[in-house]
Order: structure tokens, then C-alpha cells, then sequence
């Protein structure tokens, strides 16, 4: 695919998420979907094949497909990767991550502020690796110093945490594995923050992976996984995607294009009204505090000023608690919500409100919840594009 950056004139995100390739004339502006599972062959495909290069060829849809390409593409230019995988959900696309990786002997390190979801596939997979799970505090770089060494193979982290909005420091983060850890991976989960928010392969990061569910798609109607990086380490990747089956079906890679398209107005929007919604939250007698890096009270909104180009739509609050039960009384509050629904996941255009302990933090032990930071009476808002004056009317009337 050709890309539109011609003549020396690099796209910006926004343009990058309606503009990627050109066609010749007649070509349709929207990619088509390609429902076939399998395509005709020739001798050079049997060649490409023969010479270990079957990632470059189509032949069956488990491998690759023209739909799965052309938003590959899309994602890649965003990421400015070398190459972007597609995958059926973000956790087959962690689970391609740490498969192509990981070696029996070596360590996974897991800041302790990430998605309850990672948590869980690295407890139950370290193990039958035989691989070594370490967790420190978001960018404790103190606590990382000593286990950089050769066994340590790969660090997780979320670009910005869910739900607690703690900003990876990359960049020193990645200094410091270069010089103590130099074959540690930096791997980011950056759904949160999205390509539009942050690039991490340009911070020091070696890959960076989404749930495509989230931002990337924006309309609650898909799921789907990211993973982006150098060619070498994605090829990897696509290893595993094609033999464990984690391939993206053609109709939900669809949609995720046609979703990126709107990505940077959805953002926007989301982002203004979220930081609105955290003003007013922070200023409630009924809110004890509230957890969003747009706020200048948030321990890190310098590094969100540093790293972020928008601090986005997802924050959490912690309730004052009128009676002994934090958490029976978040979900009061949750339940008098009207435009809020109380539903699962975020990025959406719809506005949603849970309790992370019910559903993303579920796997922790209440011990270590609280070691991560999440204290009862904490409820998450995934704000959408909805009338930021009709959402915080709506939060006044539930906690009133």
C-alpha cells in the first residue's frame, strides 16, 4: 500500500487516521472485506512459502487478509511502526506478545497498577513456561534496579494505568533497561492512551499492543487486539496469531477501520469532557478524590504534561463513605446513574460507570488491591460524547 506522505509532507495523526493509502482510479475509499478464507495460488506464492516468508503471502485467512492488511497498515502508520498485527481480542494479542518472548529460565516484570485481564494471563501462563513473575509500583525505578539482569526478559505496563491513571515514565524506564537489562523487552499496553495519545516505540518501548475494543474500534460493537513493533518482533508474533488461532475475523477488522477513522474527534471530545467532569468530581463534598492526570493534583500529571498528547476519557473516583460499606455505597451511586450505564469496558461513544473490583481487578485478593492503590468506594467512569453539562447533571443527581 502506498502511503500519502509524499514529497517529504509527514501526515499528522489525525490526517493518518483517514488518509493511509491511495488507489488507483475507480479504487473504493472504504477497504472492502474479504470474507473468503482461502485464495488461488501460483508458483511464486509456492516460492515465498518455500523461503519461510508465508507472512508476505495470501493463501488462507488464518494468516492474513486484504481487510486485516489495510488496517494494519492504518494502525502501523499511526504507531509509526514497522509493521501492526491484528488480533480476535487485546489478550490474544498479550497472549502472541508473551508466547513470542518468553523462554523457560527468564523473568516478567508487571507494574502493579496494569489491567486486572494481564494479571491473570501472566499467573496462569508464567508458570507453565517455568517463567519467573516480578511486580513493582508504577515507575519504581529504585525496585526495578536489582532484578535487572539476565534473566529479565520483558517489563509490562500500561501507558496510563486503568483505572487509577498512573503515567509510565518510558522513557526512563527504557534508559534504565538499556543499561542494566540490555535483552529486557519494554512492552506497553497503551489502550488507554491510544496512538493519537502517545507513541511508546518512540519512547524506548519495543512493543506496544491495544484492545482494539476500546478507542481504536470506539463503538462498542467489536473486539479486537493490536500488537505494533519492528518486523522482526511482530513476525514473531504472527507466528504464534496463525498457529494458535488468534487471527481477527475480516468483519470486525472492518469495522476497526472504519472506527480509526473518527478516533481523533472522538478523542477530543472525550478527553475535554472528561477533564471537566474530574473538576467538578474533585470539587463534590461527597468525593474524597479523584484519580485523573489531567487534574494538577494527580502525583502525575507533570509526566502526563511530558508524555501525553491528551489524558483521556477514563478516570476513577473514590467516594466519602457516609456509612461503614464504601463499596455498597459506590454501587448506590452507580445504580442512580441514568446516563451512565453500568456496563463493562471503555472508549466507547456511550459514557459508562463500574466498580473496578467487580470486573477488571476481580482476579486481585483485597490485599492486593489496596497494595495496587484501589480503595474501597472507587468507581471508574469511561466518559463517551454525550453533553458534558447532561453527564455532570447526571453524577449530581447520583450523589446527591
Amino acid at each position: 500500500m502506498e502511503n500519502v506522505a509524499k514529497e517529504g509532507r509527514a501526515l499528522r495523526p489525525a490526517s493518518l487516521c483517514v488518509h493511509v493509502a491511495t488507489g488507483a482510479a475507480g479504487a473504493g475509499l472504504v477497504p472492502a472485506i474479504v470474507r473468503s478464507s482461502t485464495f488461488r495460488l501460483d508458483d511464486t506464492v509456492y516460492a515465498e512459502r518455500a523461503a519461510g516468508r508465508a507472512e508476505r503471502t495470501l493463501c488462507y485467512t488464518r494468516e492474513t487478509n486484504p481487510t486485516l492488511e489495510a488496517v494494519e497498515a492504518r494502525i502501523a502508520a499511526l504507531e509509526g511502526a514497522e509493521r501492526s498485527l491484528v488480533f480476535a481480542s487485546g489478550q490474544a494479542a498479550l497472549h502472541a506478545l508473551l508466547l513470542s518472548t518468553l523462554e523457560r529460565g527468564e523473568r516478567v516484570l508487571l507494574f502493579r497498577q496494569i489491567y486486572g485481564g494481564t494479571v491473570d494471563l501472566c499467573r496462569l501462563l508464567c508458570p507453565r513456561l517455568g517463567v519467573e513473575l516480578e511486580f513493582i509500583d508504577a515507575n519504581d525505578l529504585d525496585a526495578l534496579a536489582p532484578l535487572c539482569d539476565g534473566a529479565l526478559r520483558l517489563v509490562l505496563c500500561e501507558s496510563l494505568s486503568n483505572p487509577l491513571n498512573c503515567v509510565a515514565d518510558l522513557p526512563r524506564l527504557a534508559a534504565l533497561l538499556r543499561a542494566r537489562a540490555p535483552r529486557a523487552i519494554l512492552g506497553v499496553d497503551a489502550t488507554l492512551a491510544s496512538p493519537l495519545g502517545q507513541r511508546p516505540l518512540e519512547l524506548g518501548a519495543q512493543l506496544v499492543y491495544h484492545s482494539a475494543t476500546k478507542y481504536l474500534g470506539g463503538h462498542s460493537d467489536l473486539i479486537g487486539g493490536v500488537l505494533s513493533g519492528s518486523a522482526e518482533r511482530v513476525k514473531a508474533a504472527w507466528l504464534w496469531r496463525t498457529k494458535a488461532g488468534g487471527c481477527m475475523d475480516p468483519e470486525p477488522a472492518y469495522l476497526l477501520d472504519r472506527g480509526i477513522r473518527t478516533l481523533a474527534l472522538r478523542l477530543a471530545a472525550q478527553s475535554a469532557t472528561a477533564l471537566a467532569l474530574a473538576r467538578f468530581l474533585e470539587r463534590h463534598p461527597r468525593v474524597a478524590r479523584v484519580h485523573y492526570c489531567g487534574l494538577d493534583s494527580h502525583p502525575h500529571h507533570a509526566l502526563a504534561r511530558e508524555l501525553l498528547h491528551h489524558t483521556g476519557g477514563l478516570f476513577s473516583f473514590v467516594l466519602r463513605a457516609a456509612t461503614g460499606d464504601a463499596d455498597a455505597e459506590a454501587l448506590r451511586v452507580i445504580r442512580r446513574l441514568e446516563l451512565f450505564t453500568e456496563a463493562a469496558s471503555l472508549g466507547g461513544v456511550e459514557s459508562l460507570a463500574s466498580r473496578p473490583r467487580d470486573l477488571s481487578q476481580v482476579g486481585l485478593s483485597a490485599e492486593e488491591r489496596l497494595r495496587a492503590g484501589l480503595e474501597p468506594g472507587l468507581i471508574r467512569l469511561s466518559v463517551g460524547i454525550e453533553d458534558p453539562l447532561d453527564l455532570e447533571e447526571d453524577l449530581a443527581r447520583a450523589l446527591a
